[in-house]
This record gives structure tokens, C-alpha cells and sequence, in this order.
């Protein structure tokens, strides 16, 4: 295995971060959720949830928190159509905007970004960490971080306003909080804590991550502890469910009523699973029992678009890693495999949501992230050993596998990220 020196590791990491944070900043007060194209939107952001955090930190800045029990306003700004509270999701991002809006006194798109900003540094020198301290090589390392943090994984959403910035943020922190429980066998009860902690944030940020986590968990206490009820599955449940009464809670300060907060839960619920409309949900496009069995090739099919290789490549990268760890390496074999149970829990549990929304594929990040990272340097190997062979056969293969890499990631990030929607944007939209 080829190792980097530290010097060379520090190089390249400080090249990327300079280059990540100049396209960052550049959409940071270029690309705004207003001008109507799809700058940010779909895979290049959340800009309908941007819009309306906005809108409630405008609702928060002009009225106050508590006439909505700290609810988020839709349509408040810039429309002011309404006063209408946002019942049916966590409310901590909008929450957080409204403190940035009343701390800074506006709600100036990039003043707003500025606090996210800041936080998606810390996020791009922990995906440096933990991916390191799962392969412990500083090669592996700088080629699994480069696939999610040079592509619109992270390019894209790490000035993000609504959920996904927290959540991702949060999920990385827990999973190296979970592994580093696990790896000191379980004994050390401030790492237990932060992860309880976590998981109640993330039920009032947004209700994706507490399915990624809790899967993620109980795989981790299979692997493990070879148990499913153990201190970290029930105590994560606990937590998740404490965080949903605070969220239903906060509802029913709203209504006035425990009754018509269930009611109201219960319809959107029915509506993320089955598509079923409600009296407050009209959906957003069709689905039925055929769509159930294209959410599997969405997986991969969206890959491409969110980081940097197209997912049917990562999955024959998928592979390679996975056959070579189990032979060399169980308890990471293992752990890959819950990583990915955990990446399509999301999809399963809420098929409709999964369906609609490309931006889920983010719960593929730590995954995507050490396939590559162990995937890239197996992918080398054959490469070279396939160009000292006669057969004809194997150098086409090859040659077009990486190719086929090649060119999705010029198309989709250098063009589209890079580009279209960075640092070129005023001069190409």
C-alpha cells in the first residue's frame, strides 16, 4: 500500500480545503435561493427549505419566537402571503436562523450562511479525522474525503440553511462517537452520553437522521455485542422517542390540543410512506407500488450527481473492498455492511420522501466515502496488472471503467459544481 508523508498529506489537505472554501464562499453570496433557477436545488441544495427558513427567521426577527411556540412560518417572506406554523417537521433549523437573523438584525441571505459557514469548516477537517481513523492511511484518507468533499455532497449544501448541514455534521460525530465506544468495549459512559445527546438533537433537526442512527446502532451492538437490546439501542430509542413528545409537544402548544397534533402527525406520516394525501398534504407527484421497486436503482443512479464517481462504479469498488476485508479485516466488513443498511433505512422506512428527493442520497456519505478510500487503490492494482497481461480483454474493461469515472465527474461536479453553479455562476447562468 502506498503511504503519503505527513507533508504531502497536509499539502493536499490544505489545497482542497482552499479550493472547496473559494467555491463555498463564492455561492455563499452569489447564489442566492431567489433567483429561480437550480443553482440550489435537487442535488445542488435545498433551496425550497432554504426559503422557507428564511421566511421564519424573517417571521422570528419581526415577532417573535413564542406566537408559534417556536414554530416555523412558510410564506412569511418574502410573499408575507401568511402566518401559517409548519407543524409537520423539526423545528430546530429554523430555529437557529432566527437567532442568526435576530443576533445580526437581518435576514440578508449570506449574513445568514456566515454562522453555517463556519461549521462546515469544522466539517470538512472531521471528515479528514474519522476517516483516517477508520483506515489509518493518510492515502485511503485523502482519497475517501476528496470523493464527498470535492463533490456536491459538500460543495453544495455545506451553507445550507435547513436540516442537511446539522444532520450531516451530527451523523459523522456520532458514528466516530460509536465507533470509538465500541473499539473501548463499551466502558466509557461520557461517549454513551454525547451519542444520547446527539440523538435528541437530531429528532428536532430533522427525523432522517434518528432512522440512519438507530440502524447504524443496532448494527454496531450485532457486530459487537452479538445483541439487539443493549444500553445503546434502548437508550438511543429512548432518546429518539423523548425528542419526538418535545416536537409533538411543541405542536400541541400550537394547537391548543394534544388530539388535533397526532391527528396532524399522523396524516403526514401516512403521506412520506405511501404518497396517501391528506386534508393538509396534496401530493407531489405519483406513486404507487411500481415506484417501490425503482428506489433501489435510484441509489446508484444518484450517486453521480452527489459525489464524485457514478455509483454503479463505487458498487463494483464495493465489491473488490468488501471481498478483500472479509478475508482480511471482519469487524470492517461488518461495519461497512451496517453503514449501508443504515444509508437505505431512510428510503424504506419513507419510501415516498425517498422517492421525491434526490437529497437523501446523502445518507450514502460515510459509506460512499470508505468504499472509495479502500475501492481506489484495489482499482489501481488491477489497472497495472491488467496492462502487463496480453489479453486484449481486461485493458478494455478497465480502461473503460475509469473512463466511464472520469467523465461523470468532469460532467457532473467540474462542470455543474465546479462551474456552472461556483465560482462561474454570474457568467454562465
Amino acid at each position: 500500500m502506498i503511504e503519503l508523508s505527513l507533508k504531502q498529506f497536509n499539502t493536499w489537505k490544505w489545497i482542497m480545503f482552499i479550493f472547496c472554501f473559494t467555491i463555498l464562499v463564492t455561492r455563499t453570496f452569489t447564489v442566492s435561493v431567489f433567483d429561480g433557477n437550480k443553482a440550489r436545488s435537487s442535488v445542488y441544495g435545498d433551496g425550497y427549505s432554504d426559503i422557507n427558513t428564511i421566511s421564519s427567521a424573517k417571521y422570528f426577527l419581526d415577532s417573535g419566537f413564542k406566537q408559534t411556540a417556536f414554530l416555523p412560518v412558510h410564506d412569511y417572506y418574502p410573499e408575507l402571503k401568511g402566518t401559517n406554523a409548519y407543524t409537520h417537521y423539526p423545528a430546530l433549523p429554523n430555529i437557529l436562523a432566527g437567532f442568526y437573523a435576530t443576533m445580526f438584525g437581518t435576514v440578508y441571505e449570506p449574513v445568514l450562511r456566515l454562522i453555517p459557514l463556519l461549521m462546515a469548516v469544522l466539517f470538512f477537517v472531521f471528515i479528514f479525522f474519522v476517516v483516517y481513523q477508520i483506515t489509518q492511511n493518510r492515502l485511503q484518507t485523502l482519497l475517501g474525503s476528496a470523493s464527498i468533499l470535492l463533490a456536491s455532497y459538500f460543495l453544495t449544501w455545506a451553507d445550507n440553511l435547513h436540516q442537511h448541514l446539522y444532520g450531516e455534521l451530527l451523523k459523522w460525530i456520532y458514528f466516530y462517537l460509536l465507533y470509538s465506544y465500541h473499539m473501548q468495549e463499551g466502558n466509557n459512559k461520557r461517549l454513551l452520553a454525547a451519542m444520547f445527546f446527539i440523538m435528541l438533537l437530531q429528532v428536532n433537526i430533522s427525523f432522517e437522521q434518528p432512522v440512519y442512527l438507530g440502524i447504524l446502532t443496532l448494527g454496531f451492538s450485532i457486530i459487537f455485542k452479538k445483541r439487539i437490546f443493549t444500553i445503546e439501542t434502548v437508550g438511543a430509542a429512548t432518546f429518539v422517542v423523548i425528542g419526538f413528545i418535545l416536537h409533538l409537544y411543541q405542536n400541541a402548544i400550537y394547537f391548543n390540543s394534544w388530539d388535533l397534533a397526532l391527528t396532524d402527525m399522523k396524516d403526514a406520516f401516512l403521506f412520506r410512506t405511501a404518497g396517501t394525501e391528506t386534508a393538509q398534504n396534496i401530493a407531489e407527484s405519483a406513486f404507487g407500488p411500481a415506484n417501490y421497486w425503482q428506489i433501489p436503482f435510484s441509489w446508484f443512479n444518484r450517486m453521480e450527481r452527489f459525489y464524485m464517481f457514478p455509483g454503479w462504479a463505487v458498487l463494483i469498488l464495493a465489491f473488490w473492498v468488501m471481498k478483500e476485508l472479509r478475508a482480511t479485516n471482519k469487524k470492517l466488513y461488518q461495519i461497512l455492511w451496517a453503514l449501508f443498511f443504515a444509508s437505505i433505512a431512510w428510503t424504506i422506512c419513507m419510501a415516498q420522501h425517498g422517492f421525491i428527493h434526490i437529497f437523501v442520497n446523502k445518507h450514502f456519505s460515510i459509506w460512499y466515502a470508505l468504499i472509495v478510500a479502500i475501492g481506489l487503490p484495489i482499482l489501481w492494482q488491477k489497472v497495472k496488472m491488467a496492462f502487463t497481461q496480453k489479453s486484449i480483454l481486461p485493458k478494455v474493461l478497465y480502461s473503460f471503467l475509469c473512463l466511464y469515472m472520469i467523465v461523470m465527474f468532469l460532467t457532473q461536479q467540474v462542470w455543474m459544481v465546479y462551474l456552472k453553479f461556483g465560482i462561474a455562476y454570474k457568467w454562465l447562468n
